[in-house]
């Protein structure tokens, strides 16, 4: 049983469409067209996969889909990917992009069972994409494991989101991760598991004066994807270990600057592809699509969750509402970018 798989080719776009509901409800209730519908009548957001025009509605149910929380009061609070502009505009000058990847919380759906044995791998690879205007380097990707506790064993309870952060610049050696070109390709792959003895050895948790860490990562920066697959092929293991995927994940496209997103659409104004910008970011998966853009969401860095605009910080302490997200495994987290121009030259002579 291969649970995590990195299919470098087989990467997908999203597309945002302006059209009016109407004129697009046939792709919507379609699910070989996987169009999904935003709200207020504003369109909707197509998944095209290179290698077919149609991937399947069944694809994406576990398919991490990118969205992006806004910081503008005349926008939607969160937008998916592709109703995204760039911030970075890309120059000849610097057409690179320098990323910094910080995982701020990961809240498990209410409707998993977690237990004491409860555990999660979290696979991320994220690298250039190869029509990146970029012909100098050679397609590396940075790639992240993470083991997660998902029960917290001293507070004898489910692990809070907030405690399952980790900055991913520390497990790259305080390198940034590097996008020649600025078009980059990205997965995020999780499986909730029971604990093997092996696993302990790879994720080795640290201990504090208030207890035990519940996340471990281990970075490996720009390795090929044969390294990733041996790496995978480790991971594998776990299929012995009673696993239950949470993110299935096909490679999915994102523009980091203008440039680079004007290089994929030939320019073309019409095609709105989705695009990565600093700030915050959401993970979710395709079956919770619908949950997502409909919430009007903020997000509560010192607790870590996703929470409807309307709630004050005293309902949220409280409890007493109604939240969305209560079945809802999706996480969060901070990019940070800024333009560079890579030296493929640069050697130690």
């Amino acid at each position: 049983m291969e649970l995590f798989t990195f299919k470098e080719r087989d990467v997908i776009t999203s597309i945002y469409n302006e059209q009016g509901i109407r004129d697009l409800r046939e792709a919507i209730e379609r699910p070989e067209y996987a169009t999904m519908a935003l709200p207020e009548a504003m369109g909707a957001v197509s998944y095209v996969a290179d290698n077919s025009p149609n991937p399947s509605m069944l694809d994406l149910s576990n398919q991490f889909v990118n969205f992006q929380l806004s910081n503008s009061l005349d926008k939607p609070s969160i937008q998916e990917s592709s109703q995204v502009e760039p911030v970075l505009k890309g120059s000849s000058e610097q057409p690179d992009v320098l990323v910094n990847l910080e995982m701020l919380s990961f809240h498990i759906g209410a409707n998993e069972d977690i237990d004491k044995n409860s555990r999660a791998t979290i696979r991320i690879n994220i690298g250039k994409d190869e029509n990146s205007r970029d012909k100098n380097f050679d397609t590396a990707f940075w790639s992240i494991a993470a083991g997660l506790n998902l029960y917290n064993q001293a507070k004898n309870k489910v692990a809070d989101p907030k405690d399952l952060k980790s900055d991913f610049k520390q497990a790259f050696g305080n390198r940034p991760i590097e996008i020649p070109g600025g078009l980059s390709k990205m997965t995020f792959e999780v499986v909730k598991h029971r604990e093997p003895k092996w696993w302990q050895r790879i994720f080795r948790f640290m201990q504090s004066d208030t207890g035990k860490s519940l996340i471990s990562t281990v970075g490996f920066p720009a390795i090929t994807s044969t390294a990733i697959n041996m790496l995978d092929e480790l991971l594998n293991r776990l299929d012995k270990s009673e696993p239950e995927i949470l993110f299935k994940s096909l490679p999915l496209r994102l523009a980091l600057s203008e440039q680079a997103k004007n290089d994929f659409t030939a320019g073309n104004p019409r095609i709105k592809m989705g695009s990565l910008n600093p700030g915050f970011t959401v993970l979710a998966r395709g079956k919770d699509f619908e949950t997502i853009v409909d919430s009007d969401a903020i997000f509560y860095p010192s607790y870590g969750k996703l929470v409807p605009s309307e709630i004050t910080e005293a309902q949220l302490l409280s409890g007493r509402y109604d939240d969305p997200f209560k079945d809802v495994t999706y996480s969060i987290f901070r990019v940070g970018m800024q333009e560079t121009k890579l030296d493929p030259s640069f050697n130690f002579g």
